[in-house]
């Protein structure tokens, strides 16, 4: 896919988005629903000590995903180090600027919403799902309501804002790179071997 074709559908995208179209293509819909999610393995990033968000790997029925959850004031910030982490492993990519494109607007978006009152929760949450099932394989980003117990992030509500679909291949192999870099291991299929081999 060229970089002006995957801009192309991006706009299209959002185009959709602002006539009040689902963001999520039926087909796709499935592989969102996370009632049945089981959790596998959870690394904080960039450390539990100063987390800006955690890197979890799930069961979603048939699918394996890569769920990013980003919870921090300066969102900005935490989209620009995955912007030189993509563009290093995948330079020149189409699949990537269409992602990295998604992500700006959707990181936008939800630092417009941030409500003015200084007591408020002001951070920005973010949730990106990498998904791969046997039909399908795409990445979803979208902003994400949340409470704190035990001293843990719990989603409570998700709001899809952007899917991008890009080439198999890419998805499947930034969910390993993603995987490894999060959890610090050279090879992710120590993570998860039934599905990275």
């Amino acid at each position: 896919m060229s970089r002006a074709r995957g801009l192309a559908l991006l706009l299209i995208a959002f185009a959709a988005i602002a006539a009040g179209e689902p963001v999520v293509p039926p087909k796709l819909a499935p592989w969102l629903d996370t009632a049945h999610d089981q959790l596998v393995q959870r690394a904080f990033v960039p450390d539990p000590a100063q987390r800006v968000g955690e890197v979890r790997i799930l069961r979603r029925g048939e699918a394996t995903v890569v769920e990013t959850l980003i919870y921090t004031k300066v969102g900005s910030r935490v989209v620009g180090e995955i912007r030189k982490k993509e563009n290093a492993n995948w330079p020149g990519s189409p699949d990537v600027a269409a992602y990295l494109d998604a992500l700006s607007q959707v990181q936008k978006t939800v630092a417009r919403r941030l409500p003015t009152d200084r007591a408020a929760d002001r951070l920005q949450k973010i949730w990106i799902d990498f998904v791969v099932a046997p039909p399908a394989a795409f990445i979803a980003i979208g902003a994400f309501e949340s409470t704190v117990e035990d001293g843990q992030v719990k989603v409570v509500s998700r709001e899809p804002l952007a899917v991008v679909q890009p080439s198999r291949d890419y998805v499947e192999r930034n969910q390993r790179l993603i995987a490894a870099d999060s959890f610090h291991v050279e090879d992710a299929a120590t993570l998860l071997p039934e599905y990275w081999k």
